[in-house]
């Protein structure tokens, strides 16, 4: 992104009014120019559409489509994985050092907690309390999230499966779906192109897709229900693991409170079930 940037400096002399309003929305959230085409861009922004490809004509890229590519690459090709060591430094230079980090995650759930809308967090227990199914996917940084919380719900509730793509048919599972169940993606930086897909059939099959993403205009938002952002300020999925795990315990808590008959049916078959060879 520092070419661009640079770009950006180096004519920022010479922007009108509305060209650097666009450059400020650049610095703030160059995601806009990711995802959104020329037009929807020029929307979120405020400006005109041909303003925005002037922009990008500054910038010498031959039009927008130039520009959204280089972006493209830097946000959604780019791994974190370095940018998640630099940010941990810092901490070694502490007394206690651990506890520094874990004061981190207790910030950003704290964060999360004022982020996201009591009513949508409402609306996503409401879901999965009535579903008649529950399919939860996840790839890459996103699989142990989502493996977690398929595993929490269906232990709760039951009927949740844990999409893997090395053992379902796609098909299948999008087929088991109907208007009464519900999706639920984990799609975070670098957002796998399968979670996504999954999330658009699974919306053309008429289930309630929610997903948890890092970003209100992430590529999978195109396709869900329910958004549930989490706009940390790190560079790591890594780092938002914490207030991810977070979040969706207390989901699965408040879907068992939601439903305790169900709940206390289930946890008495689980009891029920010799179980004693499987422990040492």
């Amino acid at each position: 992104m520092e070419r661009i940037y640079q770009k950006i400096y180096e004519q920022q002399s010479t922007f009108s009014k509305n060209l650097q309003k666009i450059s400020a929305h650049f610095y703030d959230d160059p995601k806009t120019f990711a995802i959104y085409s020329a037009a929807e861009a020029a929307k979120v922004i405020g400006v005109s559409e041909t303003t925005v490809i002037r922009f990008c004509q500054k910038l010498n890229y031959k039009g927008y489509s130039a520009l959204q590519k280089e972006v493209q690459h830097h946000l959604f090709q780019k791994s974190s994985l370095s940018d998640y060591v630099e940010a941990k430094a810092v901490d070694d230079k502490t007394s206690e050092p651990i506890k520094s980090l874990m004061e981190h995650d207790r910030h950003s759930i704290q964060k999360v907690m004022e982020q996201i809308p009591e009513m949508h967090l409402e609306k996503t227990v409401k879901k999965l309390a009535n579903s008649d199914h529950v399919l939860i996917a996840g790839a890459r940084s996103s699989h142990a999230l989502a493996s977690w919380f398929a595993f929490s719900l269906d232990l709760i509730v039951g009927n949740t499966r844990f999409y893997q793509p090395n053992v379902d048919d796609v098909l299948l599972r999008i087929s088991e779906l109907t208007e009464q169940s519900v999706f639920v993606a984990f799609s975070f930086h670098r957002y796998a192109a399968d979670t996504i897909h999954i999330a658009k059939l699974a919306k053309q099959r008429g289930a309630f897709v929610i997903t948890f993403t890092d970003s209100p205009i992430s590529p999978i938002t195109n396709h869900a229900s329910l958004v549930l952002p989490l706009q940390l300020n790190v560079k790591s999925t890594l780092d938002a693991a914490p207030a991810i795990l977070s979040l969706t315990n207390s989901i699965t808590s408040a879907v068992s409170l939601a439903k305790p008959d169900q709940f206390q049916k289930r946890a008495k078959l689980f009891d029920s079930i010799d179980g004693q060879d499987f422990f040492a």
